[in-house]
């Protein structure tokens, strides 16, 4: 009976080791380090400024903490704020100060970038601010560092430098927000990490360039006899450069695992495995998971080894149609292959897919295996020894034209947008696939989990209409849609003059759902309220603003009634102007006839008595979004009697000075047996209405890591 058991404790046996690796992983690398959370008290920090993240906010890592000397082995990054009267404290200088530090935490919101979980497999564990910062005369003596710095110094005289500098040093900080999305369009994103594409590149270059030394002493060896041993002694060559161009990307995710990969690789060449295998490929997985469990968490990681597992495949291919002559052809074919199955993940990810990745690889990656990279490293050397490298200036216009001719025509046709969908459906579509091609007798198996997911998407109930409540910290922006018509009540805040709760958030979620924008209702003037409104006029225009405001962002909105296909949207206040910009707050109330949303802005009880005077029970509406974050102004008891919510809603940010909501605010709709969501906990709440029933989601309470 043993032997039929054994596969079975086998794989019991792996889980196990699995989840061992990942407990030991996170209590050594990523387990938080607890510090005091208090207003009032400071503690004394030591570490190096690593980067600049905006005007006076650094990111910092951290060597001291409380006294405490942190471990070595340990990378502990905070992002502060630093207000110094020395000015910036330079990039590499190594500082003390005292701090007022808090756990990292960010906004929550449905299908956008989750910061807290970027934060974390960044080793970014805290934000805050420091005060009496000492900056050493001396700096880190990290060699990452200080070689990008040189680097930057040195190339940045170029048309494409940014290219040059990502591609040389991994570091992708210096990239525009406007390169970085034209180069998602186009497909090339992946040129940006260091990758198996790059370290794959030098490899094979420093291999060939050995062999090219070997072959001018070969008087010296008889190749006969020794001509395996003299290609270990290449491919050893190979790995020790490409290890070296690992070392300059400072030993990024993405360059680390590919170089785990490649060791795989080559030891199987060197011990004479089969490598180009599909046992191969999985034994390297497993030692990079070995290395770093978290490596689950990059993309990357399902991008490159669904790649490689594509490249296997059709070299294993015993096509007859595809013979070793036809090298374009098998390359074009390629193309389009990784290109249909790497779309699944590239929508969940990017949520869209690049119709013209398959010309500009056919163009960019000869042109970085041939000539860029190979050019680059000879852009190196010449700076090392610093020789004049104005030859080069002939290739960076070149690649520099080629670019820009692809943007022109590929970058806006070339991007396919797709809407979000669930991860289920990827892994139904990679699976499928597997079965598909590994059980040549059993491929209606693949059937089955297509099958399933599309049974459950049937399963799932109409929805009449939705209301989104977006976390945007502490202000307003919310989302109300039905049958592709949209209305938006206010558009968050925006921070030091750039970074803009609509643009960051709203937009994004627009573009991915494809909804356009038919209705916009600003409360009041307030920045936390209308904070985004230059971007909503680049995004749409003033025909949104149209009805309520007649095209004009700085007016109190219209008192009126309209239909939004099945919903009355009806503006009730304000009647009368008040002394209080917080009073004068348009009060929207919408219904389908049966389920109703109250939207009162930063109404105060002065203003919440003239409402109640003049509807009363009109005002009755089973969701209402909280006046006025929960400031104690508001919520008054009358108010709330008229109102009688069944569901009430505070929209503010989880660090709040102001301490809301207040306590006597929150009794007040306890009392009325409403149930409180509040966005600093529950993140961007999703309300969805059918017929009869109204569900609610949340983003902090779908299923997540469990250590985050």
């Amino acid at each position: 009976m043993a032997r039929y058991f054994k596969p079975f404790w086998l794989v019991l046996l792996g889980f196990i080791f699995a989840i061992f690796s990942v407990q030991v992983h996170y209590c050594l690398f990523y387990k938080p380090i607890d510090v005091k959370e208090t207003n009032s008290q400071l503690v004394s920090v030591s570490g190096v400024i690593e980067k600049q993240l905006g005007h006076d906010y650094f990111q910092v890592q951290l060597t001291q903490l409380e006294g405490n000397q942190i471990a070595w082995f340990r990378t502990i990054r905070a992002n502060v704020s630093i207000t110094s009267s020395h000015g910036s404290p330079p990039i590499g200088a190594l500082f003390s100060a005292s701090a007022k530090l808090k756990p990292y935490r960010s906004r929550r919101n449905f299908d956008n970038f989750n910061s807290e979980l970027y934060a974390f497999t960044r080793h970014v564990q805290f934000k805050g601010k420091l005060s009496k910062l000492v900056v050493s005369k001396t700096t880190s003596l990290d060699s990452t560092r200080g070689y990008r710095q040189w680097l930057w110094q040195r190339v940045e005289h170029f048309k494409l430098s940014w290219l040059y500098y990502t591609l040389l040093s991994g570091d992708k900080s210096r990239i525009d927000y406007e390169d970085k999305q034209i180069m998602q369009r186009l497909g090339l994103s992946h040129m940006l990490a260091i990758s198996g594409l790059h370290v794959g590149i030098v490899y094979g270059l420093f291999f060939y360039i050995s062999k090219l030394l070997a072959f001018s002493l070969s008087f010296c060896f008889k190749a006969s006899e020794q001509k395996r041993n003299i290609n270990v002694l290449h491919t050893l060559n190979g790995l020790f450069f490409a290890g070296f161009y690992v070392f300059l990307s400072g030993f990024g995710v993405s360059a680390f695992r590919a170089f785990i990969m490649l060791s795989v690789l080559v030891a199987a060449y060197v011990y004479a495995w089969r490598v180009v295998n599909y046992r191969t490929l999985l034994f390297a997985l497993c030692t990079v998971l070995l290395f770093d469990p978290f490596a689950l968490l990059n993309p990357g990681l399902y991008f490159s080894f669904i790649a490689v597992y594509v490249i296997f495949a059709i070299a294993n291919s015993s096509s007859n149609r595809l013979k070793s002559s036809h090298f374009l052809l098998r390359l074009l074919v390629l193309q389009l292959v990784l290109g249909v199955i790497l779309a699944p993940v590239s929508s969940f990810y990017f949520y869209g897919v690049s119709l013209g990745s398959v010309f500009t690889n056919l163009i960019f990656i000869p042109l970085l295996t041939f000539l860029l990279l190979p050019a680059l490293f000879l852009v190196l050397a010449f700076l090392y020894f610093n020789l004049n490298t104005h030859w080069y200036n002939f290739f960076d216009h070149t690649v520099n034209w080629v670019l820009e001719i692809c943007t022109d025509t590929l970058a806006n046709s070339g991007w396919l947008e797709t809407i979000p969908f669930d991860w289920h459906f990827v892994v139904v579509f990679y699976l499928s696939l597997l079965l598909g091609v590994h059980f040549i007798l059993w491929r209606w198996l693949a059937v089955i989990p297509i099958l399933v997911a599309v049974g459950n998407s049937y399963l799932k109930p109409d929805i009449g209409w939705q209301i989104d409540i977006f976390d945007v910290g502490h202000g307003t922006s919310i989302l109300v849609s039905q049958n592709g018509q949209t209305l938006l009540y206010d558009l968050g805040a925006k921070y030091f003059d750039s970074f803009s709760l609509f643009e960051r958030v709203v937009q994004p979620y627009l573009q991915k759902y494809q909804l356009r924008l038919t209705h916009v209702i600003l409360s009041h003037s307030d920045q936390d309220h209308i904070g985004g409104l230059k971007e909503l006029l680049s995004y749409s225009g003033y025909a949104p603003l149209g009805k309520f405001h007649n095209s004009a962002p700085d007016s109190h909105c219209n008192i009126m009634s309209i239909t939004m296909g099945k919903l009355t949207v009806e503006s009730l206040w304000p009647l009368q102007v008040m002394n209080s910009d917080n009073n004068n707050s348009c009060v929207v109330r919408i219904t389908d006839g049966k389920f109703s949303l109250l939207l009162a802005g930063d109404i105060e009880q002065e203003a919440e008595r003239r409402l109640v005077e003049l509807y009363d029970k009109k005002l009755r509406s089973d969701i209402l979004l909280v006046p006025h974050h929960g400031s104690k102004t508001s919520s008054g008891q009358a108010f709330l009697q008229a109102v009688t919510p069944k569901v009430a809603i505070i929209s503010r940010s989880f660090y709040s000075m102001w301490n809301l909501p207040h306590d006597s605010v929150v009794q007040r709709y306890k009392e009325q047996n409403t149930e409180l969501f509040d966005t600093a906990y529950e993140g961007h709440i999703r309300i969805k209405i059918s017929d009869s029933r109204m569900d609610i989601e949340s983003a902090r309470k779908m299923p997540r890591y469990w250590f985050l």
